[in-house]
């Protein structure tokens, strides 16, 4: 049997929920609406997967075709295919990735926890999340292939990190945190223009929220956690300059208790009640 190469992670669905999905609407968990993501893998030339999106999806179903004998309510579709190197549990990844760090998210393996000690109670499969956006579950995707891509030294191997992020729809330019190696390498660099947001308002605030919008306050005085924008996608943040996300995953790490290795910060610094990244001008 030849060695896998690859690993494909597919994210799937109710047919009826497919254009909530590419809408980016909730799939809403009130509404019976659920969504999957699971992994397979493949030994195919990377050249041919990422020149045929259809061909990956044909990687996916036999996968997916056993879904119906574990009890999939409705006749469900691939909705998105991502393409990793050949890790296993790289869906386990993106799942706590969207669910536990970056945000949270309701999903089926923490809701089985929390039934454990209930009679007569039937667990769930491992792999539902539920009240979710399609962009969350990208920024996810985005978030391991940044971690990959800062992590590689191998020339070759960056090459093909690259080749899969632009099949997986990740823009290497994005909002998403810039390492020094990554610097080094010159594969990224923001395109949020900060200065062009704040140009009509020299002493502006921003403030650092949680997921679910709440302030984050340290815990030992008390205050708000805030930043002043001093140019060039620039803050002070209690006397230390830096970006959105340098600062974001700090003091979220410190206060919020989550626990961000890659994070984007314009999705948690707010302005006047508005993410940064809604401010986005063109």
């Amino acid at each position: 049997m030849s060695k896998k190469q690859f690993t494909i992670v597919y994210v799937f669905g109710p047919i009826q929920c497919e254009d909530k999905y590419f809408n980016d609407e909730l799939i809403s968990l009130e509404a019976n609406e659920w969504i999957k993501i699971g992994e397979t893998s493949t030994n195919m030339d990377l050249d041919v997967l990422v020149s045929d999106y259809d061909r990956v999806k044909d990687e996916a179903m036999p996968r997916v075709k056993n879904e119906p004998r574990t009890g999939i309510p409705f006749p469900s579709k691939i909705y998105d295919v991502f393409i990793f190197p050949y890790l296993p549990k790289t869906d386990d990844k993106i799942r706590n990735r969207l669910c536990h760090d970056l945000y949270e998210i309701d999903n089926s393996k923490q809701r089985n926890k929390e039934l454990r000690n209930e009679k007569h109670i039937i667990p769930s499969g491992q792999e539902f999340v539920y009240n979710v956006q399609r962009s969350k579950i990208k920024y996810a995707v985005q978030s391991i292939d940044h971690d990959l891509i800062a992590n590689e030294d191998d020339e070759e191997k960056l090459k093909q990190l690259i080749k899969m992020c632009q099949f997986n729809d990740i823009n290497l330019n994005s909002d998403a945190e810039e390492t020094e190696k990554e610097k080094d390498k010159g594969t990224r660099r923001a395109n949020l223009d900060l200065d062009k947001i704040f140009e009509n308002d020299e002493n502006a605030m921003v403030v650092l929220c949680n997921s679910k919008g709440e302030e984050v306050v340290d815990s030992a005085t008390g205050e708000v956690i805030t930043a002043k924008y001093i140019g060039d996608n620039k803050f002070d943040c209690r006397g230390e300059i830096s970006r959105t996300s340098p600062l974001a995953k700090k003091y979220l790490n410190l206060y919020a208790g989550m626990n961000l290795t890659t994070v984007n910060g314009n999705e948690y610094w707010y302005y006047k009640g508005q993410k940064l990244t809604s401010l986005r001008k063109n």
